[in-house]
């Protein structure tokens, strides 16, 4: 992009147009912790191209993950990712595709869609899913909003061992509507704690959103939730990490009604935590209670394939106060590349990388149970990633980052019960030899 200068000609016309008083009201909604106390640190009178290299200069400090021996996952993951897929992905009929709206002119958009749904399908077990939404969080969100919408209740009960960021979501979704979110505490093995769930159930009951694996790695007895859940007609949303599903028992068949997680871990880059997309799968007879849209696939005149926007439940193709959502953009290109990514893994290239991916984070659970002063906080009953305390854990991860390892999430900004808690992860990239280093860098910091 190249350096364009306003003048403050035009840095006041377009502020008068806005309404904001001066350029700082663009701003105040941030924290004040991340606000620039003083200008930038380049000098003026300077080119484009000296800009440019004081620019890339400054870009240079940010380190990228490859550099560290990263086990950080907390909701992104680094799965390896085949180099085919970003060939494909790249070509300009795929990277400059965007909302089919002529679709008997965006064949092959409709058809990568519709592939993806496919996948979806296949990978949760439902019947039907949508063509993508926003995120992960916001597909929590929309997937309460589908229950309220069917059962007509008024009352989401969710898990406290979700996603915080998905709760702080959920929360900005329904504040301003006239319904209840009810938290249900975990109990002491990081589970929903059933009989504080029992006690929360009642006939307002839409849902229960839980997650599974939950966001300490956990893998939740879901089946038994469900069947709790089915006794006060209340839906149950599963979040999930899509890649689990390549080796745990499918959503529907645990009695679920609304799967929906983020789609990242399927082809997707870490990139500083984005961008990504949100799935949403779910039963045929709440297909239509479902946002956004669905591709559909029939034949045309002439009895060839011909792909097509079955469903559009969104305001721009809608009327408002008819559309599902007012969501006006999902991640096409992201879901295309995880539809990719699923077919150039294959049924058994993707169990296989879920397994890789389990059993290292295993092997990594067991090394850290040995070592005096580390204590696994739970059961080994999680997929990829687990939660352990060290005393003083946020010291201990400062110290491995020296020695370009990254320890993991720091779990006491999310929860005060765990401030001296580390939630670590491996993907398949992970080795022995790489939990090793960090079990032996461990063990050095500790004794040093």
């Amino acid at each position: 992009m190249p350096y364009i200068l306003n003048t403050e000609k035009d840095i006041k016309e377009m502020l008068e147009a806005i309404g904001a008083a001066n350029f700082e009201d663009l701003f105040k909604h941030l924290p004040r912790e991340i606000l620039l106390k003083e200008p930038l640190r380049i000098s003026s009178g300077k080119d484009e191209q000296e800009t440019r290299k004081i620019v890339e200069s400054l870009a240079r400090k940010n380190l990228p993950l490859g550099r560290f021996n990263s086990f950080l996952g907390a909701g992104c993951y680094d799965h390896y990712i085949p180099a085919a897929l970003s060939y494909l992905i790249g070509r300009a009929e795929f990277l400059t595709a965007y909302t089919p709206y002529q679709a008997e002119s965006s064949q092959g958009s409709l058809q990568t869609i519709y592939e993806y749904q496919s996948y979806m399908c296949l990978l949760t077990g439902m019947d039907v899913s949508n063509a993508s939404l926003f995120d992960g969080a916001s597909a929590l969100a929309e997937s309460a909003l589908m229950s309220l919408r069917i059962t007509k209740k008024k009352k989401v009960i969710v898990s406290s061992s979700m996603h915080p960021e998905y709760l702080r979501v959920l929360e900005t979704y329904l504040s301003g509507l006239d319904f209840i979110i009810k938290e249900i505490p975990f109990d002491a093995a990081g589970l929903i704690d059933i009989e504080a769930f029992k006690r929360a159930l009642s006939d307002d009951t839409a849902c229960l959103a839980l997650q599974s694996p939950n966001f300490f790695g956990l893998v939740e007895d879901v089946k038994m939730l469900s069947a709790l859940t089915k006794q006060k007609n209340a839906l149950v949303i599963m979040v999930t990490n899509p890649m689990s599903l390549a080796i745990l028992k499918e959503p529907y068949k645990c009695g679920v009604d609304i799967v929906c997680g983020d789609g990242q871990a399927l082809g997707g880059n870490v990139n500083f935590g984005g961008p990504s997309f949100g799935f949403l799968a779910t039963r045929n007879e709440f297909m239509r209670q479902m946002p956004g849209r669905i591709v559909g696939k029939t034949v045309d005149c002439q009895g060839k394939p011909a792909y097509c926007l079955t469903l559009c439940a969104r305001e721009q193709h809608i009327r408002r106060e008819k559309a599902t959502s007012n969501i006006c953009s999902n991640q096409s290109l992201n879901a295309m590349a995880a539809a990719i990514y699923l077919a150039l893994m294959g049924k058994e290239g993707i169990k296989e990388a879920a397994l890789h991916s389990m059993n290292l984070a295993h092997y990594l659970y067991e090394s850290l149970s040995k070592i005096n002063g580390v204590k696994v906080i739970f059961s080994n009953t999680f997929f990829n990633e687990f939660i352990w305390q060290v005393e003083d854990a946020k010291k201990i991860i400062r110290k491995l980052r020296k020695k370009n390892i990254i320890a993991g999430f720091y779990m006491g900004d999310a929860y005060r019960e765990f401030r001296d808690c580390i939630l670590s992860c491996c993907t398949e990239k992970k080795s022995k030899e790489d939990i090793d280093d960090f079990i032996a860098a461990l063990k050095g910091v500790l004794n040093g």
